[in-house]
């Protein structure tokens, strides 16, 4: 029996889904998206839903799924360094450098 993975929702009501994203909700998606990060590389996939934010906007409920690519993972890992510096979250800053440091050598391995 295969495990049943929920994804990350979060329901911010009338709120605007950009300004949540880049200000409140922030230090909750970027763990999230970092976990991500691992799981692609650790399951050997090519993307994962890493959350879901749903919004009413204009009276009209909508969704937005956030999705993680492994071919733009070194970008997504530099934003998340980049939020970590910021925030001062130096052990996840370890872990981020040792994914990408993992990344890079798997990308490598790869080459003929």
């Amino acid at each position: 029996m295969t495990e049943e993975r929920r994804v990350y929702t979060a329901y911010i009501g009338d709120k605007d889904p950009f300004e949540w994203t880049m200000y409140q909700g922030k230090p909750i998606l970027m763990p999230i998206i970092f976990k991500t990060c691992q799981d692609i590389l650790d399951e050997g996939l090519e993307q994962k839903q890493a959350a879901r934010i749903e919004a009413v906007i204009r009276g009209t409920p909508k969704a937005f799924d956030f999705w993680v690519k492994r071919e733009e993972m070194h970008d997504t890992l530099d934003k998340v360094m980049n939020w970590a510096l910021d925030e001062e979250e130096y052990e996840m800053c370890q872990e981020i450098k040792e994914l990408q440091e993992r990344l890079q050598n798997e990308n490598f391995s790869y080459r003929g």
